[in-house]
């Protein structure tokens, strides 16, 4: 079996990694950034979108675990990946990285956190059923999106804008098919 070799430029060092796994240089660079500067790492982790975890574990659907590397109490990064996807994550942490080492990143992600956001998202109601969803449509509600349910893709979700009037002319709806159900079920 031949070993892993990984390679990196960090503030004009090169560093090099020869593992037996893809895994293990992913936790190696993990621990070489939090060695380094723990709360730069965190911070540039939020700040390009790495995906992280409140568990220790990554539980799949099959019932098999993997672990998470930590970073601090309840904060954990994602280790499930591809070799493919962990070069995604190196790339785009070392960027990140750089860039707040340049500064201007940083200010950036600093004015953004102290500013409210202008607008703001709208409440969505997901409805499962298809007759329902267009009735609501033709009485003039909005349709967000639709997508695909997780748990059985056959079935798509009907995702509406949420307002008081889209939910009284549910209720009414699902009144009105319940009503006409039981008069179904009388003959």
């Amino acid at each position: 079996m031949s070993n892993q070799i990984f390679k990196m430029e960090v503030d004009g060092k090169t560093i090099t990694w020869e593992e037996k796994s893809h895994a293990q240089i992913f936790r190696n660079f993990w621990k070489y950034f939090m060695e380094k500067d723990l709360q730069k790492t965190i911070t540039t982790i939020e700040l390009v979108g790495i995906r992280t975890s409140n568990l220790p574990f990554f539980e799949s659907i099959n019932g098999s675990k993997k672990k998470n590397i930590f970073v601090t109490a309840d904060y954990y990064v994602y280790t499930h990946l591809t070799p493919a996807a962990m070069q995604k994550v190196y790339t785009k942490f070392i960027s990140g990285w750089e860039k707040q080492n340049d500064g201007p990143l940083n200010k950036e992600f600093e004015n953004t956190l102290d500013q409210p956001q202008d607008e703001e998202k709208p409440k969505l109601k997901n409805i499962y059923k298809k007759s329902l969803a267009m009735d609501l449509v033709r009485a003039g509600h909005d349709l967000h999106h639709t997508m695909r349910n997780r748990s059985n893709p056959k079935y798509q979700i009907y995702v509406l804008v949420e307002t008081p009037e889209m939910i009284r002319d549910l209720l009414a709806l699902v009144e009105r098919d319940e009503r006409l159900y039981q008069e179904g079920q009388k003959k």
